[in-house]
């Protein structure tokens, strides 16, 4: 399952274009259902997220300029959130109902739509898959190390099984992974893929942390089911969001 996961994740990346942003829309969709699922106390004025988030993607593979449809795709949210809010016969806890629904926005919306930016780039394929390869191997790395010789919880009040033992294995190990992409890759450099690892690992472990937390905000131990055996889409993609932000910047800082 996962090796075919993988598979296709890179397919996907290669082909590009309406494939990649269709595949990232879909993600954004489903994660979007699990997190306003979470949040469902908060009352989150849904399909205004829905429509937000989706705009961000369709916008950042649609425009000419991506950044600016980025932004576009923001400003549009705020607006439908707002007609979402102005439309309601009762506005308790209006603000809440806001603010959760723009969290969604946000955390899915933004670092999927920076994805489509990203393959767009000139050597766009190789960028993502720089994310992937540092997001997964970090994941994998980070957890064998734990289980081997963690000791010490680096976020006792998050994620008691995640130590600082584990967090260093996988920043080392996924920071030459990236490295070793790049070997392959003649348009950036070996110390540009190095500081590339050294931003994506961090990113990533950050996102896999947020996502905890919000899980422990509400309660639940998965995100949702809908990947089944393998939790929900939350879980799955929580340190790519924050991973995927932080190595477009440092990407576009380093090479562009």
């Amino acid at each position: 399952m996962a090796v075919a996961g993988v598979v296709l994740a890179l397919a996907i990346v290669a082909v590009g274009g309406v494939a990649f942003a269709l595949a990232l829309a879909i993600i954004a969709a489903l994660g979007l259902y699990e997190l306003y699922s979470l949040t469902a106390a908060a009352r989150p004025l849904r399909w205004a997220g829905y429509l937000g988030a989706l705009s961000l993607i369709v916008f950042a593979w649609g425009m000419d300029d991506a950044e600016h449809g980025v932004l576009l795709g923001l400003g549009l949210s705020v607006i439908l959130v707002a007609i979402a809010a102005l439309i309601l016969p009762r506005r308790d806890d209006i603000t809440a109902r806001m603010a959760t629904t723009l969290l969604g926005v946000v955390y899915l919306g933004f670092p999927l739509a920076i994805l489509v930016i990203m393959r767009d780039l000139p050597d766009g394929a190789g960028a993502v898959v720089n994310v992937l390869v540092g997001v997964w191997i970090f994941d994998t790395a980070s957890y064998v190390g734990g289980r081997m010789w963690g000791k010490r919880p680096i976020a006792p009040l998050t994620s008691p099984k995640k130590t600082v033992e584990g967090a260093v294995v996988g920043l080392v190990v996924a920071t030459g992974a990236v490295w070793i992409a790049g070997l392959y890759m003649d348009w950036i450099g070996g110390w540009q893929s190095l500081i590339l690892g050294l931003a994506i690992c961090p990113a990533a472990f950050l996102g896999d942390l947020f996502e905890s937390v919000l899980k422990r905000d509400a309660g639940a131990k998965d995100s949702g089911r809908v990947l089944l055996g393998h939790g929900g889409v939350l879980g799955r993609f929580d340190a790519l969001l924050f991973g995927a932000v932080a190595a477009y910047f440092v990407t576009v800082w380093l090479v562009y």
